[in-house]
């Protein structure tokens, strides 16, 4: 008895030596792992927030004076004629005005530049509280309809300005169809002088936003009208002030531009 138990000890023993060490889980001992590294714990004193504070200013205070000059060369003229440009009698039936297709919208305004303006001299329109970052108004649009032909009938998300008579509006949705209308042009010394549209707007916009081979189709032929009318004939990629109406706004009141010219304005 004492034999067979010695042989079945040693047998144990025999097969624990032989047997394959299994593996731990502990992770590797590391101190960054165990936030064991040098850290330093500054004791805010007067003295050492009044020091940081100086130190910073020294840095920002030059860049906010170089921002602040460089700001004060920036010459801007404001106009607002939405106003004064509506004729006396329409001034109570502003709305019937702006929609008759029989009155003369023609309004002319006078600039005086205060100081030389270097080219090239930039056209902005601005709206306020006009809220183009409404979510139903941003989101009724269809940005593969405006890439490609291909998507011409893309046009689930545009509604209500989706379709009309049973076909697909090109472009569609609400901000395509309230695009902003108005249309200037100026002149200096009584000569007209030259804008256009060039370089007005993201080279990367035009390029991967707007397909060239997507053309205005049924726009603004629904029950109701809204901003401009465009060109059937003319592509979208073309169309460059429509396409920066159609990039929202992010807050109430918009400001984008519409031409540039070439030309130095003010004092020679």
């Amino acid at each position: 008895m004492n034999s067979k138990g010695a042989s079945t000890s040693g047998g144990d023993g025999t097969r624990d030596s032989s047997a394959p060490r299994r593996n731990s889980k502990k992770p590797k001992y590391s101190r960054f792992t165990q936030q064991e590294l040098p850290a330093c714990k500054p004791i805010l004193t007067p003295a050492w927030i009044i020091t940081a504070f100086a130190l910073v200013g020294l840095v920002f205070v030059p860049i906010g004076l170089a921002s602040l000059s460089a700001s004060e060369q920036v010459v801007e003229i404001v106009d607002r004629y939405d106003i004064d440009c509506i004729p006396e009698q329409f001034q109570n039936h502003q709305l019937a005005y702006m929609q008759s297709s029989q009155t003369n919208k023609t309004c002319t305004r006078n600039l005086i530049v205060p100081r030389k303006m270097n080219s090239p001299v930039y056209v902005y329109y601005q709206l306020d509280n006009f809220y183009q970052n409404h979510r139903r108004y941003v989101k009724s649009r269809s940005d593969k309809q405006l890439r490609s032909k291909a998507y011409e009938h893309v046009t689930d998300s545009c509604k209500p300005e989706d379709k009309a008579n049973g076909s697909a509006i090109v472009p569609c949705g609400l901000i395509a169809w309230s695009l902003f209308n108005d249309t200037y042009k100026f002149s200096l010394d009584s000569k007209v002088l030259e804008v256009n549209k060039k370089n007005i707007a993201w080279k990367s916009d035009q390029d991967h936003k707007f397909g060239s081979d997507v053309y205005p189709k049924n726009f603004q032929s629904g029950e109701l009208i809204g901003g401009a009318k465009l060109n059937a004939s003319i592509p979208k990629r073309e169309w460059v002030w429509e396409w920066i109406w159609l990039l929202f706004w992010g807050s109430r009141s918009l400001k984008k531009k519409k031409k540039r010219t070439g030309m130095c304005l003010g004092s020679r």
